[in-house]
């Protein structure tokens, strides 16, 4: 896959979506470090979700952090190209589900 079409899919996850739907309790913007074994004791709260520009970090742990794609890689331990793809189908099924269900059962009028 060519580098452009790589940062569109990336641009067009959330990554507030995705950690969610990875299983990441994420309150506003903050949420639980997934290394949180790193830093027994402190507030589990330290991995930020910065929304307008899609990336993330930990600010304990110095390797956690980066874009969309990162986060799935460094999540699920994936190597680079799966998290493309993963994140490819995604954007594929919301997509067809959105043209198979918005707007049923609304009236025309």
């Amino acid at each position: 896959m060519d580098p452009a079409e790589t940062r569109r899919i990336e641009e067009s996850n959330s990554i507030l979506e995705v950690a969610v739907e990875l299983g990441l309790k994420v309150r506003g913007n903050v949420g639980g470090c997934f290394r949180g074994e790193r830093h027994p004791g402190s507030e589990a709260s330290t991995l930020y979700l910065d929304v307008a520009r899609n990336r993330f970090f930990c600010t304990t742990c110095p390797d956690v952090g980066g874009g969309v794609i990162d986060l799935i890689c460094q999540l699920r331990d994936w190597e680079r190209e799966r998290a493309v793809e993963w994140l490819a189908h995604r954007l594929d099924f919301d997509h067809k589900t959105r043209q198979l269900y918005y707007g049923r059962g609304r009236r025309r009028g």
